[in-house]
């Protein structure tokens, strides 16, 4: 049975504070070597798209541009901290020979590839590594927080908008995620996330999740 996208709770503070910021979410399973495969043609085709353009017209996209005013509302600067799919067509596409788009792990790859092409801000967890429900919600200041690529944990200060389960704080929203739910080269099972923010609309964000899962499951 397909298994279609539906929006984590989000809690009143975080409705008031974050408005029109929504994250939808889906299970998938993981066959590693197909999304590998799969991952590398979708980058390729997304090459021919980007590689030729300039970071204004990467920047000024009006799906990047969505994403660049949801980093200011959380607090970021975009020029120094672009949004993910902004990053990742800076990084891996624009002005690179074929080939040196980003290469964490094979899931990891997939995913960004199906961001990239969808110009949908995507995410996942490793699905047997959360404890019950994700959700979104505002810190409270002191939550511990381990940061993916961190030396040590930290505390969060209040008003930070967050995703959690119900045993810790799993990601800054929308620009570090911790590192207890990372996906690695033996994960099976993992929640896919997208975001949803005003100019960027829901039913584009659950097309990009049902592509992430066929390409994780090796049937795109």
């Amino acid at each position: 049975m397909t298994l279609s996208a539906q929006p984590i709770p989000v809690d009143a503070a975080a409705a008031e504070a974050f408005p029109g910021v929504r994250v939808l979410a889906r299970p998938a399973e993981v066959a590693p070597a197909g999304a590998a495969e799969a991952a590398d043609r979708l980058w390729l085709a997304q090459h021919r798209l980007w590689h030729e353009k300039t970071r204004g017209e990467i920047r000024n996209h009006p799906r990047v541009a969505a994403y660049r005013e949801l980093a200011k509302l959380i607090g970021t600067d975009p020029d120094k901290q672009p949004p993910s799919i902004q990053a990742l067509i800076d990084r891996g596409l624009r002005g690179k020979e074929p080939g040196r788009w980003p290469r964490i792990n094979p899931a990891v790859d997939a995913v960004n590839a199906v961001a990239v092409a969808h110009l949908s801000a995507l995410g996942l967890f490793d699905a047997d590594k959360l404890t019950g429900d994700v959700r979104m919600t505002v810190s409270q200041g002191g939550e511990e927080f381990f940061a993916l690529g961190a030396d040590h944990s930290a505390e969060l200060d209040p008003g930070r908008l967050v995703l959690a389960d119900e045993s810790r704080v799993l990601s800054l929203f929308a620009y570090r995620d911790g590192r207890h739910q990372a996906v690695g080269e033996r994960t099976e099972r993992v929640l896919l996330l997208g975001c949803v923010v005003p100019g960027i609309d829901e039913e584009s964000v659950a097309a990009a999740l049902d592509h992430a899962a066929l390409l994780l499951g090796g049937q795109a």
